[in-house]
């Protein structure tokens, strides 16, 4: 489906005409007319969904399912509440075209915040644009806010292509944000206005404003992850003390799991690479010394309702690949270890931190979801990235950079602009990187 698809009309359409043909389009179809190929596709679809959900086009307006004072306090503890700044912003850029609102709704389609000018506030409420309002496509028909939520994709509804007739006068630019860490879809922005206001860039703006918003929640989720990680290090931590007792030493197992979402083990006289799962389980079993009881080993592995069997069937497949190594009847690894992320994590306790970077091509097993794993990932990414930034030091921060786990690393960056002296020749070339990662 091409841009045009999304938006209602090019800058070019006169409103007015194509706001009478979409009406008489309009009435056709809700008359039991077939939609013309004269309308668009998300359109048709959507008013194919309001019939068979049985709604009404002359009902009018959006039910209101809580009081102002409830959406406002369900607002103030909702995730997309940190885009204030961003949607006052949205509203400031179409400031020369009068009587549009911004406003948001949550993944249910309830409105929660509306902003604008008082006589457009006022317009709004006319038609039940307010905080409280369920706005989702199978409670008010097809509406940007609506027809987002149930299409997950940001979308322009001008004039008669609401399904309902009371918002026939109005024009609306929506596009769905979501949560950059589990891609939970949070709630939709919007902006809109009088049909005489729609313009193709309204939708384009609202998009910028959502991918705005994601970038801000991953940021605050990334510090949020600091802080808590940060807080490990200054604590045993089961993983690290596991850890400590896989040295290197003659005859040891080698496991790299570094930079690979498929780990390799050195058995048998040969490097075998292993299949996702199996290396989960190896690099779990590293981090235990003792190894894992079954029970505790499928639900790392596979969440809350992980089934022992499948996790006692893996470990019977890998079992075939390392033979005594990972002993019958158990769900340990046998003998030394030579795994290169305990090798990174030693280094970095030594303070040795050139050599870890040197044997750092990236992070453990970088698609595992298994929560030890993140974990592990997670905490020697943090050290590694500490050990640079504490430094200072140039050479390091600039090899950190050069990882896959530091590549967008706007702190070290701004870091390796501070340590370099402006005539060096890599100053240049780092406060363009900062820049770069600041426009985000």
């Amino acid at each position: 489906m091409n841009r045009s698809s999304w938006v209602a009309l090019d800058a070019s359409t006169d409103r007015r005409s194509r706001a009478r043909t979409l009406a008489r389009i309009h009435r056709r179809v809700t008359e039991g007319a077939t939609p013309p190929p004269t309308l668009r596709r998300p359109i048709a679809e959507s008013w194919r969904r309001c019939a068979v959900a049985g709604i009404d086009p002359e009902r009018g307006l959006a039910p209101v399912v809580r009081s102002a004072d409830e959406a406002r306090e369900r607002w103030r503890s909702h995730p997309l509440s940190i885009a204030e700044p961003v949607l006052h912003e949205l509203l400031a850029d179409v400031h020369d075209e009068d009587g549009q609102v911004v406003l948001a709704c949550d993944s249910d389609g309830s409105l929660l915040w509306i902003d604008g000018e008082p006589a457009q506030l006022d317009a709004a409420h006319e038609i039940h644009l307010e905080p409280g309002a369920l706005w989702s496509e199978d409670a008010a028909g097809t509406n940007a806010m609506g027809t987002a939520l149930a299409i997950d994709h940001p979308i322009q509804v001008f004039s008669a292509e609401h399904f309902s007739e009371a918002a026939h006068d109005w024009t609306c630019s929506a596009a769905p944000v979501h949560d950059p860490e589990t891609g939970r879809m949070l709630g939709v922005i919007d902006l809109s206005g009088p049909a005489s206001t729609a313009h193709p860039h309204s939708l384009a703006l609202v998009e910028a404003a959502a991918r705005v918003i994601e970038s801000e929640l991953g940021w605050r989720i990334a510090e949020r992850h600091t802080r808590q990680l940060s807080a490990r290090l200054s604590a045993p931590s089961v993983v690290a003390l596991g850890l400590r007792h896989r040295r290197a030493e003659p005859g040891a197992l080698g496991v790299e799991a570094l930079g690979r979402d498929r780990a390799r083990v050195a058995a048998n006289g040969g490097w075998r690479e292993l299949s996702r799962r199996h290396s989960e389980i190896v690099v779990l079993l590293t981090m235990f010394e003792d190894g894992l009881e079954v029970k505790r080993l499928a639900r790392e592995l596979y969440g809350a309702y992980g089934l022992p069997v499948t996790a006692r069937a893996e470990v019977s497949r890998l079992r075939r690949i390392l033979g005594d190594r990972l002993p019958r009847g158990t769900h340990r690894l046998d003998g030394p270890l030579d795994a290169d992320f305990v090798v990174v994590e030693e280094l970095v306790d030594e303070g040795r931190t050139a050599a870890a970077l040197d044997r750092y091509p990236g992070p453990i097993l970088p698609s595992s979801r298994a929560p030890l794993v993140v974990e592990a990932r997670e905490r020697l990414e943090l050290r590694l990235r500490e050990a640079a930034i504490e430094s200072g030091d140039p050479a390091l921060l600039a090899r950190w950079l050069e990882t896959p786990s530091g590549r967008d690393d706007i702190e070290a960056s701004r870091a390796l602009v501070v340590a370099l002296r402006e005539g060096d020749p890599a100053w240049s070339a780092a406060l363009s990187r900062l820049r770069r990662l600041s426009r985000g």
